[in-house]
């Protein structure tokens, strides 16, 4: 009878576990996403959640032309964007770029 009962506390407590909340970003984990849908994730995270890493990854993939067509003033932009959400690195970028 206590194996029975232990067995029964074991797998309430392992059922606990296996709910997971879903977070306020959306990061659609597990799909198989091309590189341009996870950039986009990204934009997305910084534009509707103020997510500066969000911010400053879109800001790199504008500024180096990877992904993302290459746009200095977009790169700045969301260094901009960065910089405002607590980013010290995105301000320094932000100011590099602006003196290119």
């Amino acid at each position: 009878m206590k194996k029975i009962l232990l067995a029964g506390i074991l797998l309430l407590g392992m059922s606990a576990f296996t709910y997971a909340e879903t977070d306020e970003f959306d990061d659609d984990l597990g799909e198989d996403l091309t590189d341009k849908e996870i950039v986009q994730d990204f934009i997305d995270d910084c534009n509707n959640h103020g997510d500066y890493y969000g911010c400053f990854t879109a800001a790199m993939k504008y500024e180096k032309g990877e992904v993302l067509e290459k746009d200095i003033s977009k790169a700045i932009e969301y260094y901009g964007k960065a910089c405002k959400h607590g980013s010290n690195k995105g301000c320094e970028m932000a100011e590099k770029l602006k003196k290119q």
